[in-house]
């Protein structure tokens, strides 16, 4: 369920629609003018060795695991590369299905490795042109080279994945594997985590950590919340996530509720996954949470902001789920009673 604002256009905007990105479109422009298209092939029957391009936020790494599974899937007998960033090298060598791991931009050895494996197939699932991403295609040492279809980016691969530009990041990602077997049914996976553990009834999660300011909410609006979720159900237990700047603030509301709260501290998120998949609900702002949540199997109250293609592309795909949605590009205009009524619908649901 949506309770969907006017159309807003964040600050995080696609390339397509940010004007902000025009300079980007000006050096993508002359870049394209000086490229040749590369010539047309047909996607691998049974590719065995596949390099799939990650995209660098931590929430798109828990969005290609699914994908990875089901290449594996489709192609048992495949040998599996991730290119990522340094940030989500970690994630990525957590997932069975990978074998090896490259970091782009670093340095002279990234881009002679590209070229010392000779790759079957190669997949960018990113739905918009970037200088670097052009330098990879150009260089990775690949058969086919696969993206999703757009006139910026096409001319430097040699199959392209058309799909409506509305789509659910999942949907977009997946697109490979759409590709070769029509009706694919993806299945969410996070790693080292038994899907199939029961939930605890009386256990729910609460993560403060926004990746912008515009996705936080006021440390009184989460106590406000904790209060009517305590007073609504004194048995209720929360897991409370704070990373940054949000320790502080999940140390002032355990201080205040106490025996209520367990504090959870992490390293990194595929420690978050285990303790949500015990929960038998995540409230969360959108971030990389919310993919968690869905991953694992556990239901979602999401507070989004006022943009609606925002909330199309990243909101949950497998799980029951609320969203919140403020009329503006901030979170603060949701109210912490809007949140308990969520949380009630959806744990009678």
């Amino acid at each position: 369920m949506s309770n969907m604002a006017s159309h807003t256009v964040s600050q995080a905007r696609s390339f397509k629609e940010n004007p902000r990105h025009y300079p980007r479109k000006f050096q993508v422009g002359i870049y394209n003018t000086f490229s040749k298209r590369l010539p047309y092939h047909p996607l691998p029957s049974n590719p065995h060795m596949i390099l799939v391009q990650a995209q660098e936020k931590i929430g798109d790494a828990i969005l290609i695991f699914p994908i990875i599974a089901g290449l594996k899937k489709l192609f048992p007998k495949s040998t599996i590369h991730i290119l990522c960033s340094s940030k989500n090298e970690p994630i990525f060598q957590a997932h069975k299905d990978v074998e090896k791991t490259m970091i782009y931009r670093s340095g002279r050895r990234f881009w002679k490795t590209l070229q010392e494996t000779q790759y079957d197939l190669f997949y960018n699932p990113k739905d918009h042109p970037s200088i670097t991403g052009f330098k990879i295609a150009k260089s990775v040492n690949a058969g086919v080279k696969v993206c999703i279809a757009d006139r910026r980016q096409e001319q430097h691969y040699n199959y392209g994945l058309s799909l409506k530009s509305s789509q659910h990041i999942l949907e977009l990602n997946g697109a490979i594997l759409q590709a070769y077997s029509f009706g694919f049914n993806m299945e969410p996976f996070f790693p080292n985590v038994a899907l199939s553990n029961p939930k605890e009834k009386n256990l729910i999660s609460i993560n403060l950590s926004a990746g912008s300011d515009s996705r936080k909410w006021s440390l009184n609006n989460w106590i406000s919340l904790i209060d009517l979720i305590i007073k609504d159900n004194e048995k209720l237990f929360i897991n409370l996530f704070g990373t940054g700047k949000e320790v502080a603030q999940s140390q002032k509301i355990k201080e205040r509720f106490n025996s209520s709260i367990n504090l959870c501290k992490f390293d990194s998120i595929l420690d978050a996954g285990p303790i949500i998949q015990k929960s038998s609900l995540l409230i969360t702002p959108d971030t990389a949470m919310v993919h968690v949540a869905d991953a694992v199997g556990t239901a979602i109250v999401g507070l989004y902001s006022g943009d609606n293609r925002n909330v199309e592309r990243y909101r949950p795909s497998w799980v029951k789920y609320r969203i919140l949605q403020s009329k503006t590009l901030s979170i603060q205009q949701i109210e912490p009673s809007e949140v308990i009524s969520a949380l009630k619908e959806l744990r009678n649901d």
